[in-house]
């Protein structure tokens, strides 16, 4: 499923939208989870990092569409963002925020749907799952081989990556849950590791790169058989 934002005042313009998307869904057996915001503001304020692509109109009302993609690549890198506007001069500055393409009103079926396949396609080259950390301060989409261990922090998670370190509210039991199927197994209690990133394990020690972590003498057998599943290739 390719979840779709659309981003415009102009309600009769989202509706032609909706249907060239439920068009290109009936021809192509391809389902999109559509979600609608009707100014550039609304969609900074209530975004929440679960989009693949955005068709974004430039001109609206409180928040223009340039400006609320630059507010949004702050917190996402990933999102495709694709303009939508009037005068084509407008969208010359999409390389600001890396957006994918931009398209010029009134649309038609035909050049919407070249947009979208491209737009669909930077999506699938970004299809490893992710995981959405929201902070007091931003929305991050991490892949899954970015994490490189979370460990717990009173209420909160620590995740740490090589780009730094996400804190967020959260418990170890959720998490672990479900993080458990991509291949994380707990070395000690409080602490998931990723197993991509393990690169040896000594006597009550685990490595991840050049990082050493303690494993529990609890948690060491099954520890250590989850790391072999992992390298078997059952994750």
């Amino acid at each position: 499923m390719i979840r779709i934002g659309l981003v415009d005042d102009d309600l009769n313009h989202l509706e032609l939208i909706k249907s060239f998307l439920d068009q290109y869904e009936k021809e192509k057996e391809i389902r999109f989870k559509i979600e609608e915001f009707h100014n550039g503001l609304n969609f900074v304020e209530d975004y929440k990092g679960d989009l693949d692509v955005v068709f974004l109109d430039i001109e609206m009302p409180h928040m223009d569409g340039m400006t609320a993609a630059k507010r949004i690549r702050e917190i996402d890198s990933s999102l495709g963002i694709v303009f939508v506007t009037n005068m084509a001069q407008y969208a010359i500055h999409g390389y600001e925020v890396n957006a994918i393409d931009f398209i010029v009103k009134p649309l038609s079926y035909y050049v919407f749907t070249e947009k979208l396949e491209k737009a669909i396609h930077f999506s699938q080259k970004n299809t490893e799952k992710k995981y959405v950390i929201q902070t007091e301060d931003l929305i991050v989409r991490l892949n899954y081989s970015q994490i490189l261990y979370v460990e717990k922090d009173k209420n909160y998670l620590m995740f740490h990556t090589d780009e730094g370190q996400y804190r967020t509210r959260g418990t170890m039991t959720a998490l672990e849950e479900k993080l458990r199927e991509e291949g994380f197994s707990k070395c000690i209690s409080g602490c998931l590791v990723n197993l991509r990133h393990v690169t040896k394990m000594i006597k009550d020690t685990v490595w991840l790169k050049d990082m050493p972590l303690p494993i529990s003498r609890q948690r060491k057998k099954e520890f250590k058989e989850d790391f072999m599943r992992y390298l078997g290739g059952d994750y």
